[in-house]
């Protein structure tokens, strides 16, 4: 992805903290940006042990069944979403 540049005005006590707050603040953003990866990993780790598998691996066997199970359905569309998500906050951590 693409970097942007922008012009911010930042308060004073930042320079108080380091000669350097451009890195300061990015170092900052890229905390949050793992924090929020780490978080979704936690997340998903519930449903692997509930289901001793990966997302990929509980996918195809959803997939692959023939009879629909409502209660494994409902798990598989929030472990998506939030397979989907970490991969997401994942990305962007890896752009630092």
């Amino acid at each position: 992805m693409a970097q942007r540049n922008f012009s911010y005005t930042i308060p004073g006590w930042v320079t108080e903290l380091t000669p350097q707050p451009k890195q300061y603040l990015t170092s900052i953003l890229r905390s949050v940006v793992f924090a929020k990866m780490k978080e979704y990993e936690r997340q998903l780790q519930i449903f692997e042990a509930k289901y001793k598998a990966s997302f990929p691996q509980m996918e195809k066997r959803i997939k692959a069944e023939k009879k629909e199970n409502f209660e494994l359905w409902d798990d598989y569309i929030v472990w998506k979403g939030l397979y989907e998500a970490y991969n997401k906050w994942r990305k962007r951590y890896q752009e630092f």
